[in-house]
């Protein structure tokens, strides 16, 4: 999987692609579709962000890809999961530049940032890779033209 990566720009994002998509060992509260596993007051007020678990496997793979054509593309509710996730980041993806990570509000709209990213930079979308966890996200990347993976696509 990696050669596929190479050479390429690759938006990765955060929760449940490079960090493990948990909190108070559960996936899902039942609370609020939109907030996952955690609470309103989670997001405003706790450091749950910064407890999150890497995965080494994109810890390894994000290793060995180019610096400059490596990006974040998370959603974030609040400015304190912003701050956060800027810290968490760079102890655990030191690759990452602080200019190629952008946070935006809703999930679906991943894909069009994508493609404007692309109009923006003149980039090819055949030199464009997506990763991302939520498979609706991903249908919507492809049936744009972005070719998307899931991250189970580099477990072995």
């Amino acid at each position: 999987m990696l050669e596929k990566l190479k050479g390429k720009y690759v938006f990765f994002d955060v929760d449940g692609t490079l960090s493990e998509y948990r909190h108070r060992d559960q996936i899902y509260a039942g609370k609020c579709p939109e907030l996952g596993c955690q609470t309103l007051n989670d997001f405003l007020f706790s450091d749950l962000f910064l407890k999150s678990r890497p995965l080494k496997t994109m810890q390894n793979i994000i290793s060995k890809l180019d610096s400059d054509k490596i990006f974040i593309l998370g959603t974030v509710v609040c400015n304190n999961e912003v701050k956060q996730k800027y810290i968490w980041v760079e102890r655990y993806y030191p690759n990452f530049k602080k200019e190629n990570i952008i946070f935006i509000s809703s999930t679906m709209l991943k894909p069009d940032v994508i493609l404007e990213y692309s109009k923006q930079y003149n980039i090819d979308l055949n030199d464009i890779v997506f990763v991302d966890d939520r498979l609706d996200v991903l249908r919507k990347a492809e049936e744009l033209g972005i070719t998307s993976y899931h991250p189970s696509s580099f477990m072995e």
